[in-house]
């Protein structure tokens, strides 16, 4: 794992109140890099996961004519998992167990904006 983007996402993490997850991985669910404070997740099965559920809403939205998919918010029971693409092949996880989702959100937008400026 690059020790530049676990930086990254350990900072992400620490800034974002509640956030116990983030991870930067390819679409195709294989994972760069994660830092979990307070979880216990298989972090190469949480990328698999995730990329699995932004393909199908990719799928959803183009069948629908809607455009790209820029984020998406799956909420469960113990975690709710904002997932942000960084580039058309990356995209940005993270696990918020509470808190404000709305700076969850925007300290997301940067990241990306910052990873998308290392990876391409």
């Amino acid at each position: 794992m690059s020790q530049g983007y676990e930086q990254k996402l350990k900072d992400l993490v620490d800034n974002v109140p509640g956030a116990v997850y983030a991870s930067l991985a390819g679409t195709d669910g294989i994972g760069i890099s994660c830092h979990q404070s307070g979880l216990d997740l298989d972090p190469g099965l949480a990328d698999a996961e995730f990329a699995t559920m932004l393909s199908a809403s990719r799928r959803a939205a183009e069948n629908l004519a809607l455009g790209q998919v820029t984020e998406q918010m799956v909420v469960t029971e113990q975690l709710t998992l904002v997932v942000r693409m960084a580039g058309p092949d990356f995209c940005l996880s993270l696990g918020v167990k509470s808190g404000n989702l709305g700076m969850a959100r925007l300290l997301m937008r940067r990241a990306c904006e910052e990873f998308k400026n290392l990876l391409y």
